[in-house]
């Protein structure tokens, strides 16, 4: 049933997947960097990654809202018309919801999907012998935030890696079909998702640096900047791909629908810590963190 009454009434989903988020201003979202519709495409996108990440198709979303008292109902709006726009694109519907005055404007996110029968992939499913993949470019909203903070307009597809990301629920169906049983979202950065992997697996991931494929923008970006773009692959936060291991005979049947999909590493036994390999300095991204 659609939103407007208190409670939703949903049709039965015989393998529901639930999912929830959170997102505060000037920790998740500075509105001098994205408008509105932005900002709530992006919430529920990021949402979203997570079912995409369980192989889960989006159905419902609820959305609980705290909207300071200098908010004018224009500017709720037009996040609605992102909220709308991102669940029109994966086809789930808004089923519910609550809106509070509060001090500081915050979206918490509620949303529910319909799982697979007999797969619902897990961190701890890596085992020694798999390689480590992502399904897309890394990096990029890294370098897109750091755009944002030093005013630096001349990479706009970075910026827009940022600010309007998308969950990949295109490139899950293809893991799914080849029944790929490690995965989850890049939200953390390459090198804090592995280590969530390799501690829930209790293996040990070396990385391969050198067979990241680096996107021509990202390159540009570091090179004008003086930066490693490996490195900023490696702790780079937002990207919302999907990280996922699997043997390398699967991967390869993989990479012919996915070709963007490239190998950051190898799945080893345990061999006394999680990254075997980590250069120095190398930190995850944390939501908020002033550089």
């Amino acid at each position: 049933m659609p939103a407007g009454d208190d409670a939703a009434l949903l049709a039965s989903i015989k393998h529901p997947v639930i999912t929830t988020d959170t997102q505060k201003e000037n920790i998740h979202f500075r509105l001098d960097w994205q408008t509105f519709d932005e900002v709530g495409q992006k919430a529920v996108e990021i949402t979203f990654s997570d079912l995409a990440a369980s192989y889960a198709t989006p159905l419902a979303l609820f959305v609980n809202l705290s909207i300071p008292s200098h908010m004018t109902d224009d500017m709720i709006e037009e996040l609605y018309v992102g909220i709308n726009a991102a669940l029109n694109r994966h086809k789930a519907a808004l089923v519910g919801g609550n809106i509070s005055a509060g001090l500081d404007f915050s979206i918490d996110l509620f949303a529910v999907g319909e799982g697979i029968p007999n797969l619902f992939p897990l961190r701890s499913a890596a085992c020694p012998g798999d390689g480590l993949y992502v399904t897309g470019p890394i990096g990029m909203a890294r370098a897109g935030l750091d755009c944002l903070m030093q005013n630096e307009t001349q990479f706009p597809e970075l910026i827009q890696k940022f600010t309007t990301p998308i969950a990949r629920f295109d490139a899950a169906r293809i893991l799914a079909a080849r029944g790929v049983q490690c995965v989850m979202d890049i939200s953390d950065g390459l090198s804090g998702d592995a280590r969530h992997i390799a501690e829930a697996s209790e293996i040990s991931i070396e990385f391969d640096p050198a067979g990241f494929h680096i996107d021509p923008a990202l390159l540009a970006y570091c090179g004008k900047h003086g930066l490693d773009p490996r490195l900023l692959m490696l702790s780079g936060g937002e990207d919302y791909e999907l990280l996922f291991a699997c043997k390398p005979e699967i991967f390869e049947q993989i990479q012919k629908p996915l070709p963007e999909a490239f190998c950051v590493g190898r799945c080893l036994s345990y061999a006394g810590k999680p990254i075997i390999n980590l250069p120095e300095g190398i930190r995850s991204f944390q939501h908020g963190e002033k550089k």
